[in-house]
């Protein structure tokens, strides 16, 4: 006997609460519906006493589909739909169990009061509830509400792209603005013929870090390369966010969009940085640590070796050749993009500035993140990171003896990267990722003396 799957009622308020991190979500997903149906201009009112979401889309046509939960049907719409299953109007039940829906659709009007356990709903004239066409929101004594400062920085940043691009979006009586360069171009095009636009531009004080857009709505920033001084933005519309869209799903097409990615920033300059006495003692420290670390271990980052000028040798042994320069004639550098510029210029008498040579495959690179990322961290698949303007490394290095010795003020950081870097520790449990890094900084004070 076979029978179909059965969800009890209590199931959508737990997929509200849980799905959604925070009730900013909420007002992102009414939004995205806003613009799903067409919708140029959302006007927003938002206080502790009402929440109000309106729009000038299409407004609500099909009931039956409106109550639908989890159907892709959505995510089979030509363009840019944003949703996918239909789940994103479940997150306004986070501000409040009685959501009012008032739609005019051209033809109809719809009054829906969505709770977490059914939904009224009563018809009539298409001006009877709303006297233009689409849909108005409504939350009476929210029970969550962000400030409103903390609002328009979030939609600034999630709609930032469509609002350089034309949208409208006015929260509390004021049009947010966008400092976005909306203008876009072809990158790349990945398996399948799917296409990669965006806007990377080389930056002086670029952190090698790009924000992906889907449906150019913003989804989450990813590290690419820090090593090198670029900024921006790309979309790619086949990639998939996680349901909170807080996130992207690691699947193949984010493996081969990542891979392209980072073949593109090669073309950017390496940065150039100044270090300090204290921080290269420090960083040889804490790279010979790493080094013994691993070695014990048996943990081998995949990834190449630098090997000074030339030739750069990988793990598994082969030797990569250096690709001959191009002569290009000199009247015809001038209509050329300034990355082609920099890349056939003339000869020169400096150094080429490499990374040192390891040993191990791992690669130490400075950044300035500020206290946005952690003091020292691990990106894949063989780069650490040292945080040089987060607050805990700044604290690293201060010449206070008391405070004890410089490594030992980064070994919380330093033993959260070892156990990172050890590709099982991506199913380990917290409380198993929580043992690795005890037994990590014991090792770490143990090659001190420490322990």
């Amino acid at each position: 006997m076979r029978l179909e799957h059965k969800a009890g009622i209590d199931i959508i308020y737990e997929l509200a609460l849980r799905l959604y991190p925070s009730c900013l979500e909420s007002f992102r997903e009414a939004i995205s519906n806003s613009l799903d149906e067409g919708s140029k201009k959302v006007q927003i009112h938002c206080s502790r006493i009402e929440v109000i979401v309106e729009d000038w889309g299409e407004g609500i046509g099909d009931l039956e589909k409106f109550r639908t939960f989890g159907d892709y049907t959505k995510a089979k719409r030509s363009g840019e739909t944003i949703g996918m299953k239909g789940l994103g109007k479940l997150s306004l039940l986070r501000m409040g169990k009685n959501v009012i829906f008032k739609t005019n659709n051209g033809k109809f009007g719809i009054n829906i009061n969505m709770t977490p356990d059914h939904l009224d709903a009563d018809m009539g004239a298409k001006e009877e509830f709303l006297e233009h066409q689409g849909t108005m929101v409504n939350i009476a004594d929210p029970a969550e509400v962000p400030s409103i400062a903390d609002l328009s920085d979030y939609l600034k940043r999630a709609f930032g792209l469509r609002i350089a691009r034309g949208m409208e979006i006015i929260l509390n009586e004021i049009p947010l603005t966008s400092k976005v360069d909306h203008d876009e171009r072809f990158l790349f095009r990945l398996k399948g013929g799917i296409d990669v636009i965006g806007n990377i531009k080389q930056e002086k004080k670029g952190r090698g870090s790009l924000d992906v857009y889907v449906k150019h709505v913003f989804v989450a920033s990813i590290l690419v390369d820090p090593e090198r001084n670029f900024d921006g933005w790309v979309n790619c519309n086949e990639l998939i966010p996680t349901t909170s869209r807080n996130e992207l799903v690691k699947d193949r097409t984010y493996d081969d969009f990542l891979e392209h990615l980072k073949a593109y920033v090669t073309r950017f300059p390496k940065r150039e940085e100044e270090l300090g006495k204290d921080e290269v003692r420090m960083g040889n420290e804490l790279s010979k640590l790493m080094k013994n670390y691993l070695k014990d271990m048996k943990l081998f980052p995949q990834g190449k070796i630098p090997f000074g000028k030339g030739p750069e040798i990988t793990l598994t042994g082969r030797e990569t050749k250096k690709p001959k320069r191009k002569h290009t004639p000199k009247k015809e550098k001038e209509d050329l993009p300034d990355y082609v510029k920099l890349h056939t210029s003339v000869n020169t008498t400096k150094p080429i500035r490499r990374t040192k040579k390891t040993d191990y495959g791992i690669m130490w690179v400075d950044q300035d993140y500020g206290n946005e990322k952690e003091p020292l961290f691990y990106v894949e698949p063989n780069i650490i990171v040292r945080n040089r303007t987060n607050a805990l490394y700044v604290f690293a290095l201060k010449n206070k003896p008391s405070l004890g010795p410089k490594w030992l003020r980064l070994l919380p950081y330093l033993s959260r990267v070892a156990v990172s870097i050890n590709q099982s520790s991506k199913q380990w449990s917290r409380e198993e990722t929580n043992l690795e890094v005890d037994k990590a900084t014991c090792y770490f004070l143990r090659q001190q003396g420490e322990l």
